[in-house]
């Protein structure tokens, strides 16, 4: 039985519903996570302390905005948990910069949180069904890389429906002691799924899958059942990243998945907290979450529509302390007319001049030319 009530009302509310009695939902939940990492992890307290925040300032929506984010890159360079590491079930990571490598420790109640909240924000989406669709995931196997963060992630999204068959690009080549796409595969793999009767879902990287169709000119049509969602952007091939009207009406064009059926997700492994596209192609910020934009020189507080370093608020992570996350990625919040309440996130690209190598720079590198 979970300790922390408060939050598992929050993650049994909708989370697109910002009425004021979800929004107190999301302030409870954060003080009840804020004074558990408070009481059970020294830095955050000394941090918090040192800065004059105390959890229990947390008396309104507004008072959010003073929690001081920890930087992101604290994760790359030290291992921070808030419970025993015998209570962990899993232990994520994403690489970084110069092989650094963020971990996320997820104790059962934490994982059991992330997962419920990615399914109930799928579901609202209309991205989730009892459905079984073939899978063609252009990510890690996760029979080996089973502690990626990326691999996880396109893991998770394969249960949100039924599944049939489920084809991971990225393979582990024993004999070279590394892993490789296996292109071959995957082009064996599209053509088998556009004569199946079972509609094809593709999950992963759009460089990857743009540079297949390309490469290997593939005109295929999956079907109008078939469904597309992206994720991880175009880092390493900038210099062919197509506006995202556009990428969706070539997958259109060469695969036969309809636009509105084309989805891209943004997260962080340090986050936990996936934002997805509507029909509209808009990410919409749940209620699971509070996104700030700030000033790169003061940390002030911007204005919706102005561009500013990334701050991320969660709750339900009470294994590991960045539920206040103050991230090196540039973005603005913005607006949609697609129907679900609150802010959209947009993205502006990455502050400094340094290339973060992480999964996705890593899987980009895998095609071969």
């Amino acid at each position: 039985m979970s300790t922390h009530p408060a939050t598992q009302a929050l993650l049994a509310s909708h989370p697109f519903e910002f009425s004021q009695f979800n929004k107190d939902l999301f302030l409870k939940s954060f003080q009840e996570n804020a004074f558990y990492h408070y009481d059970h992890h020294d830095f955050t307290k000394k941090l918090w302390d040192k800065l004059g925040f105390h959890p229990s300032q947390l008396k309104t929506e507004k008072d959010l905005e003073l929690v001081p984010g920890t930087m992101v890159h604290l994760f790359k360079e030290h291992e921070l948990c808030s419970v025993p590491k015998e209570e962990l079930a899993l232990v994520l990571t994403s690489s970084g910069t110069g092989g650094q490598k963020s971990q996320q420790f997820l104790s059962q109640e934490s994982l059991d949180n992330v997962k419920k909240l990615a399914l109930t924000i799928h579901q609202a989406l209309g991205m989730a069904s009892e459905k079984k669709y073939n899978y063609l995931c252009f990510t890690y196997d996760p029979a080996v890389a089973n502690d990626l963060g990326t691999a996880f992630t396109d893991e998770l999204l394969t249960n949100f429906t039924g599944k049939n068959e489920v084809y991971y690009a990225i393979q582990w080549e024993s004999t070279k002691n590394q892993f490789e796409l296996n292109e071959k595969g995957v082009v064996e793999t599209l053509k088998r799924f556009a004569t199946s009767d079972i509609p094809t879902r593709i999950l992963g990287f759009p460089a990857l899958l743009f540079e297949m169709i390309e490469k290997y000119q593939l005109n295929l049509n999956l079907g109008k059942d078939s469904w597309l969602q992206t994720g991880g952007g175009w880092k390493g091939k900038a210099e062919k990243e197509i506006p995202k009207k556009e990428f969706r009406e070539y997958i259109q064009e060469r695969l036969g998945i309809p636009t509105q059926n084309q989805r891209d997700l943004f997260g962080m492994v340090e986050h936990g907290i996936p934002y997805v596209d509507c029909a509209k192609g808009n990410l919409h910020i749940p209620n699971y979450a509070r996104v700030y934009v700030r000033g790169p020189k003061d940390l002030s507080l911007l204005p919706k529509g102005e561009k500013g370093l990334l701050h991320f608020l969660c709750s339900y992570n009470f294994s590991y302390p960045a539920s206040s996350l103050l991230t090196t990625d540039y973005g603005r919040l913005g607006s949609c007319d697609c129907g679900l309440e609150g802010d959209t996130l947009i993205l502006e690209g990455r502050a400094g001049v340094s290339k973060h190598k992480g999964c996705a720079l890593k899987a980009l590198e895998l095609i071969k030319a």
